[in-house]
């Protein structure tokens, strides 16, 4: 009985369900705008179509649409729809205006399709509907929510302003402002600065001529053909920035960064997420937390710290300095002094050209130095983790080794002083010059000979 009543109810509103009446009407109207003057474009609850031409006319066109239980009450609400167009020395406003004062189960929208000047400054603010502008040379402010805005084939300063909708930049000639929520974010052919705030979306820039500036969060961010320089802010996204033709700054939280192809200096920075780097052209700085640092070919000096995360930093014309806790650091083709500081890893340097520092503890540090370099000083130091270095053929050394619980042993012939013990020796490889010290705790030093 309850399964027969139940369907008895929805059989008898579904009956009930009734058609709607729709009702349509136009508005138009033509003025002219001179030079100089602006036009404004006040709507909600309908879509917003700009086009421009050579002319000093400006074409108005609404279309009304509603929707209602009668045909009466869907023709008498779009009557009540009004389109105020106010003309003034300072050019002209459209604005629809909306009974204030309605009742029922009424639908409504208007949308706009304008055509103006070129050279007309425009300004639009649309609400629940989206927003397309196409040639405006003159520069336009769009301020819109709950909808998508196109701007293409501009001229000039443009300013966009979004909610709850995607915002997309096709060709603009001159400096572009962007500020959205919820939604994603395109730009292309920028040949201005541009700066773009984005929050709850994805971005993607292409082509960004005379700088770029990006300040996001919730959302991916990828940016290529940068002509300046380029600033990326970011959380909880990833981050991914290839060809600047000037300096990169990224400074990224729970989002992996990768760059590659950067002309100037590059500092990167996250958390809890990887950094990848390749081609920067001067200075690279690098700054994490929990990340894993993994890049090659830097122009000048390299920097970097990390947390509970490997380093692998290869191809550095200049010095190195890598400080890492609880990471193992790897370096090779270093052309200037090394250091490297970290803990509860190993460290691995080769073919490294100048001095070379380690300090380490819990873990094996192996080190060979570039042949041919002449003299470069070499101190390390570790714990619980043995050591290996490799003496480069034809450099005197004056060496002191130390360790405890380990022993020493050493390929190369040299001429010892003092007490001679397997946890401790000092003497001089090649009749001395240079200096190797070796300071471990728990573990062996082996002195390796390398190879001419």
């Amino acid at each position: 009985m309850r399964n027969r009543i139940s369907l008895l109810i929805i059989c008898c509103c579904a009956v009930t369900v009734s058609a709607r009446e729709a009702y349509e009407r136009d508005f138009q109207k033509t003025l002219t705008l001179a030079g100089g003057q602006s036009l404004r474009v006040d709507n909600s609850n309908g879509n917003v179509t700009v086009r421009t031409h050579a002319g000093a006319e400006a074409s108005i066109r609404a279309t009304i649409r509603t929707s209602a239980p009668t045909a009466a009450e869907a023709h008498d609400f779009a009557n009540q729809i009004q389109i105020v167009v106010d003309e003034s020395a300072s050019g002209a406003t459209v604005r629809t205006g909306y009974p204030k004062n309605w009742h029922g189960n009424i639908s409504y929208s208007v949308d706009y399709e304008i055509t103006m000047p070129e050279t007309a400054p425009l300004e639009i603010r649309n609400r629940f509907g989206g927003v397309t502008a196409d040639h405006v040379h003159a520069g336009a402010i769009i301020i819109n929510n709950n909808g998508q805005v196109i701007l293409s084939a501009g001229r000039g300063t443009q300013r966009i302003e979004n909610s709850f909708g995607d915002v997309e930049v096709r060709s603009n000639d001159g400096d572009v402002t962007i500020r959205n929520g919820n939604g994603r974010v395109t730009a292309s052919d920028v040949h201005g600065t541009l700066d773009l705030v984005n929050r709850f979306g994805d971005t993607r820039v292409t082509d960004a001529g005379r700088g770029l500036t990006i300040h996001s969060n919730n959302g991916n961010i990828e940016a290529t053909n940068v002509g300046g320089v380029a600033v990326v802010t970011n959380s909880f996204g990833q981050v991914v920035v290839a060809n600047v033709k000037s300096d990169l700054k990224v400074q990224n939280q729970n989002g992996d960064v990768r760059a590659h192809d950067v002309t100037g200096s590059a500092e990167l920075a996250t958390s809890f997420a990887p950094i990848q780097f390749a081609r920067i052209g001067k200075t690279l700085t690098v700054r994490a937390t929990n990340s894993t640092i993994m890049g090659d070919s830097v122009g000048e000096s390299a920097t970097v710290e990390t947390t509970f995360g490997g380093v692998d930093l290869r191809g550095v014309k200049g010095p190195a300095r890598v400080t890492a806790g609880n990471s193992s650091i790897r370096l090779a083709g270093v052309g200037g002094e090394v250091y490297a500081k970290t803990s509860f890893n190993g460290v691995t340097i080769s073919d490294a050209a100048g001095p070379i520092t380690v300090e380490s503890a819990n873990g094996s540090v192996t080190v060979e130095p570039k042949g041919g370099q002449g003299c470069q000083p070499i101190s390390l130091h570790t714990s619980f983790g043995p050591i290996r270095v490799t003496a480069p053929a034809g450099v005197g050394y004056n060496m002191t080794a130390r360790t405890s619980f380990g022993r020493i042993h050493s390929e190369l012939e040299m001429t010892v002083t003092g007490d001679v013990s397997n946890e401790d020796l000092n003497g001089k490889i090649a009749g001395g010059g240079c200096e190797l010290r070796l300071m471990d705790q728990n573990g062996d030093i082996d002195i390796l000979k390398g190879h001419r």
